[in-house]
């Protein structure tokens, strides 16, 4: 019975290793992922980081003695920050896996 088992997982590898032979990404989702990275390398995008960057500034600046804005102001400005690195580092890895 054990044999049995053993068998079947031997053939079930033996079945899937064509799998293991294709490409990491088929091609259209390649030019998929392509996209995404335009997007994210954009000046499109880097402006709206912008905006909202300074539209975070500005409220903040109005609302110094409000806690809830301030703290709000603050998330939007550490979010904007990290969407900023983010796409430097997609644009890195991505380049180094393409490469």
């Amino acid at each position: 019975m054990f044999m049995k088992k053993i068998y079947l997982v031997l053939f079930l590898l033996l079945l899937s290793l064509p799998l293991f032979a294709q490409p990491a990404l088929p091609g259209g989702m390649q030019t998929l992922a392509d996209n995404i990275l335009a997007v994210f390398k954009s000046d499109f995008l880097k402006a709206i980081l912008g905006i909202f960057l300074c539209g975070s500034a500005v409220a903040y600046a109005f609302n110094k003695d409000n806690e809830k804005v301030k703290r709000n102001c603050i998330a939007i400005g550490i979010a904007t920050g990290i969407l900023a690195v983010a796409t430097q580092v997609i644009a890195a890895v991505w380049g180094a896996a393409s490469s």
